[in-house]
């Protein structure tokens, strides 16, 4: 079991940024995870879900809270000596999503 998390640089460029709070529960068929940190482009969760290059769907919210979005995606890595994997939302930019329905609204700085 690992005993530390991944450690995140801060200085390595992505095309979006990661973040560590708030916290999310994600749901993927029956595996429940907590987000170790997210984007809108993904996710990384503490567990592996599937091999890397599934296709999966799933539900992510507020830890503590019932209100959920569900998502599509693919795993696109494994980190075995975490245990944690990191899945690509199929599409990232959740344009649909307006904001007074966005339950995370209010909790993004």
């Amino acid at each position: 079991m690992p005993t530390s998390r991944p450690w995140i640089d801060r200085t390595e460029s992505r095309r979006d940024r990661r973040y560590l709070v708030p916290v999310l529960d994600v749901t993927i068929g029956e595996g429940r995870y907590q987000a170790l940190n997210w984007s809108m482009g993904g996710l990384l969760i503490d567990g592996v879900c599937h091999d890397i290059g599934s296709r999966v769907r799933g539900s992510f919210g507020l830890s503590g809270s019932c209100e959920t979005m569900p998502f599509a995606a693919t795993v696109v890595r494994i980190d075995p000596e975490f245990g944690s994997c990191a899945i690509c939302f199929d599409d990232p930019s959740f344009e649909h999503i307006e904001a007074a329905e966005n339950p995370f609204a209010d909790q993004l700085h």
